[in-house]
């Protein structure tokens, strides 16, 4: 289990790509042929997927954008990101 204190970070899977639109992004995994569909805050996340931020960095950028919680920002950012890595869209970096 990974410790609650760390740097949790992931990366995208080569065979995701994401296409952003005004109200969100679109994933495409290349190896399954499936779609995937989110809204702006889906598509802030996979941005910063892109560029290899931590999850508490998408966080604290998700909080301030919406004023909302840190705490409820990263809750809630950990879920998508969970999602993304169960469709094996993005892959766990491990320390």
């Amino acid at each position: 289990m990974m410790n609650q204190n760390a740097e949790i970070s992931f990366t995208v899977s080569p065979e995701a790509v994401g296409s952003f639109h005004d109200d969100g992004v679109v994933i495409l995994h290349a190896g399954n042929g499936r779609l995937f569909k989110s809204n702006e805050t889906g598509a802030r996340i996979w941005r910063g997927l892109q560029q290899q931020l931590p999850l508490e960095t998408m966080a604290k950028e998700i909080s301030s954008a919406y004023s909302i919680a840190r705490a409820t920002a990263r809750e809630h950012t950990l879920s998508f990101l969970k999602a993304l890595e169960q469709q094996t869209l993005i892959e766990r970096k491990v320390a």
